[in-house]
């Protein structure tokens, strides 16, 4: 079967075809955001979303056999540039997160994901278990995922560290682990939250925000109405995504809408001027265009023939799933504020290029691999 011809397969041109419509939204919010601030950002992320697509099609063309060679490579080359973001990077909002390259900010822990992806899936094909796997044998996994995690932390990145340690975790299960080691694993990492809170591994500002997001579900029906001015950016996103009731609002009302007064709209908040202009109905349909990418993803898993192809889709579905997951329930209150974009639609060239890249692999994997 031609390469062309499995292109043309019904879930492989789902999954181009959502990509590509999230693209669109991710311009045309940004186009809105910009005019509530006065930027220019849509242009930008546009230059970006034209190189991401370059590079996903270079990924899909390119012979898996020589990205999974320098997967290794790759990986040691971005924890050099995590120790490095800790001492040169561009400090933004009291982060270190950035290299600055000529007119370019690079945030090396995005491709870190696509980075740990590679390298897992190398390993576990490499040393394939008939039985799942006990704990004293996962040193070296927990070793390549927990590097990035605590370089992540550091700079501080709360939000992206959680994402990496997700995704890692996700291939491990899986992988398969014994069910008595999962539950030691699994009491150990409460014990490992409780002591990093006590020890201020956990900052000041993010205690204080999953105190808020404590605080807010468990006396919500306390709490008297406050003026804009003085909510939390928590609350402001939620009264921005709940202002757009069933069906949206129009531009002109949504700009004098609470969205005048939460930061950060173009990245960590995009989903709420998206809420407040397309509504519920507009939000369940953006929520579809995620599962699709998944799904795609998951399904390109299931038919895979070769180990590492299975554990390369299975990490962009956990990509993509743990980001948006994240990102949608701190918008909407469901989860506490941290620092993480939404897949392709918030503001953010490393991101948009990392989402793309994995995309181009899963095509790569559909329409290069011979599947069941």
């Amino acid at each position: 079967m031609s390469v062309w011809v499995r292109l043309r397969r019904p879930w492989t041109m789902v999954g181009i075809g959502c990509v590509l419509v999230l693209c669109v939204i991710a311009i045309d919010n940004l186009a809105f955001t910009d005019t509530l601030m006065g930027t220019t950002y849509h242009r930008t992320q546009t230059i970006w979303l034209v190189t991401g697509w370059v590079a996903a099609g270079v990924l899909a063309a390119i012979d898996p056999v020589y990205v999974r060679r320098l997967s290794m490579t790759a990986y040691q080359a971005l924890i050099v540039l995590l120790a490095l973001v800790l001492v040169v990077g561009r400090e933004i909002n009291y982060s270190k997160r950035w290299i600055e390259i000529g007119p370019m900010n690079l945030q090396p822990s995005e491709f870190m994901k696509l980075s740990v992806i590679l390298v897992l899936a190398d390993f576990f094909d490499k040393r394939r278990h008939s039985e799942p796997w006990p704990l004293t044998s996962l040193w070296w996994p927990g070793l390549l995922l927990g590097l990035p995690v605590v370089l992540i932390n550091l700079e501080p990145d709360l939000g992206t560290s959680v994402v990496v340690a997700a995704i890692g975790l996700s291939m491990v299960l899986y992988e398969g682990v014994q069910a008595r080691h999962l539950g030691y694993a699994a009491i150990g990492l409460l014990v490992l939250i409780s002591v990093a809170w006590q020890v201020d591994v956990i900052r000041p500002y993010q205690k204080g925000r999953a105190e808020a997001w404590y605080h807010a579900i468990i006396e919500e029906d306390d709490q008297p109405q406050r003026p804009t001015s003085q909510r939390t950016q928590a609350e402001q996103a939620l009264w921005a995504v709940g202002s757009g009731q069933y069906t949206g609002r129009s531009e002109a009302e949504a700009k004098n809408s609470v969205l005048r007064h939460l930061p950060f709209v173009h990245t960590d908040f995009a989903l709420a001027p998206l809420a407040a202009r397309a509504g519920l109905l507009g939000s369940l349909g953006l929520f579809a265009l995620y599962c699709g990418v998944i799904a795609w993803a998951l399904r390109v898993a299931d038919r895979a023939v070769e180990r590492f192809d299975a554990l390369v889709a299975v990490g962009v579905a956990a990509l993509v799933f743990w980001q948006f997951f994240i990102n949608a329930g701190m918008v909407i209150g469901l989860l506490p504020v941290v620092g993480i974009t939404l897949p392709l639609v918030s503001y953010g060239g490393s991101s948009v290029l990392t989402v793309l890249a994995a995309c181009g692999f899963l095509v790569n994997i559909a329409v290069r691999r011979r599947g069941r």
